[in-house]
């Protein structure tokens, strides 16, 4: 039988932060996959297939009979295919029928495992796999159980894990939780764009980025939070408002063409900082990829990226871009909560572009032309509503901070908090 592990991405840290936290908390804890059954493909025939499969008897899992069995089978429908060595992923198996064969007694005269037979629909990835799919292809079931949890729980009798979401203590702002982990960056198609990354299509450990948890601003800063900063402080208002007041109306809409040290000023008085646009990148996209290892210690990387913080395809209901003709920035609190990054920060994908603190560098192990590449200009990410859907992925990057970073104005702004211990 195989063994199949998940490694931990979310790792919290048990930690107080200054702040008002919310009470939808999660436990620290590690869990894995492991394999209940392993079934080879047997036969093809057109887009159509046969799986033999040992199952074996287990009241919690898969039954004490055949037809529990089958049950559990058909419940789950859909296998993923596997290639034996690679561990590729190359499509699904759907399943629609099961049908016994024999059951293998071992002690006590009673069944331990029951051989099946079990017949569905291939659906792969490409066409050109029906050409190559061989009983060298497998599909399998997994179990998850916990193998880890904090052992502070059994020192105390109150465990305070990271909040998912929190009030800012300074500017009142809620806050999401982007937990510890790695992963995937930039995108792996178009080597002459300055977000190509060499190591996308093949990850591993050692190109995968590794952040610690912290917490991001759900929504990006509005005019009216930025005029509090200004009432307090006695700072600059931003060149686009009226005799120094916020344009009718938009109080909610973001505040945009900040210079960096605008937002650097504000994140001062606000007790934050401006997140690294690979930290902005990952509350954005989420992990992109998923990691399992098997029984003979190698890992299998399944990529799962998506070009928008709410998925592969783009909606122009769910980001305002130059495609959704709105033509302006609105309301922070308009945007569709459907357009949600996998963390629940909202309006990472157009509306008001964002400032990041990182250096507008290459990428390790790729080059691009650019006069002003290195510790020159900042990233911007997010895109906004006079840019294209492209400029608006999760991806993209553009820079500010031309011709110096006091002066250019670009972008508007979210800020993160790390975790306190």
């Amino acid at each position: 039988m195989r063994f199949c592990i998940i490694l931990s991405i979310f790792l919290f840290t048990t930690t107080f932060l200054n702040s008002e936290e919310a009470d939808n908390t999660k436990k620290e804890t590690e869990t894995e996959k492991i394999t209940i059954w392993e079934g080879e493909i047997s036969a093809i025939y057109k887009e159509k297939g046969k799986v033999r499969a040992l199952i074996p008897v287990d009241p919690n899992w898969t039954g004490t009979n055949f037809e529990e069995i089958k049950d559990k089978i058909m419940e789950m429908k859909d296998f993923p295919i596997r290639q034996k060595i690679t561990k590729k992923k190359i499509g699904t198996f759907e399943v629609r029928d099961v049908e016994f064969e024999r059951s293998i007694e071992k002690k006590g005269n009673k069944p331990q495992e029951f051989q099946v037979m079990i017949y569905g629909k291939l659906k792969l990835r490409k066409k050109s796999y029906f050409k190559t799919i061989s009983n060298d292809f497998f599909i399998s079931m997994y179990k998850e159980e916990t193998t880890y949890t904090d052992p502070s729980v059994f020192y105390k009798q109150t465990v305070t894990p990271p909040a998912v979401s929190i009030i800012h203590a300074k500017d009142r702002k809620e806050m999401v939780i982007v937990p510890s982990g790695v992963f995937i960056h930039g995108q792996g198609k178009d080597g002459d764009q300055d977000d190509f990354n060499p190591a996308f299509m093949s990850p591993d450990f050692s190109t995968l980025i590794d952040l610690p948890s912290f917490y991001i601003d759900k929504y990006e800063v509005t005019n009216q939070e930025y005029d509090r900063f200004l009432r307090e402080t006695g700072y600059k208002p931003p060149h686009y408002w009226p005799n120094g007041n916020i344009p009718e109306g938009k109080e909610n809409h973001p505040v945009i063409s900040l210079s960096y040290r605008d937002v650097e000023t504000y994140a001062t008085w606000a007790g934050k900082r401006i997140p690294t646009e690979l930290e902005w990148e990952k509350a954005a996209r989420g992990m992109g990829v998923t990691i399992t290892r098997t029984k003979k210690d190698t890992y299998i990387f399944d990529l799962q990226t998506q070009r928008f913080p709410f998925g592969e395809k783009y909606d122009s209901a769910l980001c305002n871009s130059l495609e959704s003709g709105i033509g302006d920035t609105i309301s922070v609190y308009e945007l569709s909560t459907k357009g949600a990054s996998p963390y629940g920060a909202i309006g990472m994908c157009g509306n008001a572009s964002e400032w990041t603190s990182s250096w507008y560098e290459a990428y390790e192990g790729h080059r691009f032309n650019s006069p002003v590449v290195g510790k020159t200009v900042k990233v911007i990410r997010g895109g906004s509503f006079t840019e294209s859907q492209k400029r608006c992925s999760v991806h993209y990057r553009t820079f500010g901070g031309l011709p110096n970073l006091r002066e250019d104005r670009r972008a508007g702004f979210r800020l993160v908090q790390d975790l306190r211990n």
